[in-house]
């Protein structure tokens, strides 16, 4: 066996249980954050993993977790050119994404305390202990892409955020997690394992110092067509 392909096998493989372990641990502090937080007992709030831990493409040794705090009681939209948002049944709201982002921020400082959470451009960033690995707590609200046909209209319902820095993030977490689970089961679970692979060789070519392997997200990496 070629020394490549016995560093391959190995590098395919997901976590072990004991990372698991962490991984869930830090999407349950960050959901009960969320949920004994008061003000947010009256909206309506979503927590889901996603990225590579949930779409199960994340690395042995390597493991992070990225939790989505979505709201859904208000919502950024694109829409058809000519259309307005009351044409849609859109009204504006009265709880602003920076509201929503100090919010987030007091609720896990409140349940974890100052010293274990960090407050970043995009992301709150929950440190690592024995019991749960490092996360990101990403807040958003939902954003709608808008379809109008024949006087009807539809909408694809993603994230979007707006980090500190005045830019506009929109992704598509359930979509891109569903897309995954499609192509893995049609390659006969193939395709994570592969993604898992170019992930630690991505990590490998860092580690020797080759600077175009750091402008590989991991993202373009397992992005499903």
């Amino acid at each position: 066996m070629h020394p490549l392909e016995a560093d391959f096998r190995e590098w395919s493989k997901p976590p072990t249980a004991t990372e698991e372990q962490r991984c869930t641990g830090a999407e349950n502090v960050v959901r009960n954050a969320i949920r004994s937080y008061p003000a947010f007992a009256t909206r309506k709030i979503e927590v889901f993993p996603q990225g590579s831990y949930r779409n199960g493409t994340n690395v042995r040794a390597n493991s992070d977790v990225d939790i989505c705090v979505r709201c859904m009681d208000v919502c950024f939209f694109d829409l058809p050119a000519g259309y307005s948002k009351f044409d849609v049944g859109l009204v504006d709201a009265n709880y602003t994404y920076a509201e929503f982002k100090n919010d987030i921020e007091r609720a896990l400082t409140r349940y974890l305390g100052a010293a274990a959470v960090s407050r970043g451009n995009k992301a709150f960033d929950l440190h690592a202990n024995t019991y749960r690995v490092d996360a990101d707590v990403v807040p958003t609200f939902e954003h709608r892409r808008y379809r109008v046909q024949d006087g009807m209209y539809t909408y694809l319902s993603g994230t979007e955020l707006l980090p500190d820095d005045g830019t506009r993030i929109i992704n598509w977490p359930h979509q891109n997690y569903e897309n995954g689970t499609l192509k893995n089961n049609a390659t006969g679970t193939r395709f994570k394992k592969l993604v898992r692979v170019l992930k630690r060789l991505r990590d490998e070519m860092v580690d020797e110092g080759n600077a175009a392997a750091k402008m590989i997200p991991s993202y373009l990496i397992e992005c499903h067509p």
